[in-house]
């Protein structure tokens, strides 16, 4: 039995980009899954979300899949580089991103589309906030621990990067400091929280964490 996505967390001009997509089926689609904030609004139904990451495991050529998607819409602020392509394609912000990371759980199949796991997502959300921690990222990782202990969740990260500079003090630690996103606007909700409420909750459940 699939579970349950939510697309009403997609804004009208991304919900039309990805049935494009479904319409017209292009090439990427076979070796990318869609994964990042975006995936997750779909899996939990948290909030809105409009850009579009889609990462690959293997290596790619960025300009193969620019080609790709240029007879789709109008492309502006297209930036290549080794393994990685950022671009907007009709105002909808696409990342196309070489993630040499296993997947731990199975996708799931949406509109012809791969769509990254929850335990997947969680994993790569924890390790993002360790790197720059935006509103969105703690909101997202809120709403993961509605659904599983930060334990459990840490337990999966070390798995997916065990062979990668992975530190978990450095994670905990980032996970609780919000200087840098305090300032920040709080996204379209579909579920209401307050940011002192979202912080309040992070903050206990690393406290709950024995370091050892």
């Amino acid at each position: 039995m699939s579970p349950t996505l939510f697309p009403q967390t997609l804004p009208v001009h991304t919900a039309r980009l990805l049935r494009l997509f479904e319409e017209t089926r292009p090439a990427f689609l076979t070796r990318f899954y869609l994964s990042g904030g975006t995936a997750l609004s779909l899996h939990l139904g948290h909030r809105e979300s409009e850009d579009l990451d889609f990462f690959c495991e293997q290596s790619f050529q960025p300009q193969e899949v620019e080609r790709q998607i240029r007879s789709l819409g109008t492309l502006s602020q297209t930036e290549l580089e080794k393994g990685t392509l950022n671009t907007f394609l009709d105002g909808v912000k696409l990342q196309f991103l070489e993630y040499p990371y296993p997947t731990l759980k199975s996708f799931i199949k949406w509109q012809g589309i791969q769509i990254s796991s929850i335990i997947d997502i969680a994993c790569t959300k924890l390790q993002t906030v360790s790197a720059r921690g935006s509103k969105k990222d703690f909101i997202d990782i809120y709403f993961l621990l509605k659904k599983y202990s930060l334990e459990t969740l840490l337990a999966y990260t070390r798995e997916k990067y065990s062979h990668s500079d992975y530190s978990e003090t450095h994670i905990l630690k980032s996970l609780v400091y919000f200087s840098d996103a305090d300032d920040q606007p709080m996204p379209r909700m579909c579920i209401q929280v307050s940011w002192e409420q979202i912080k309040k909750e992070l903050v206990s459940a690393v406290k709950s964490i024995d370091l050892h």
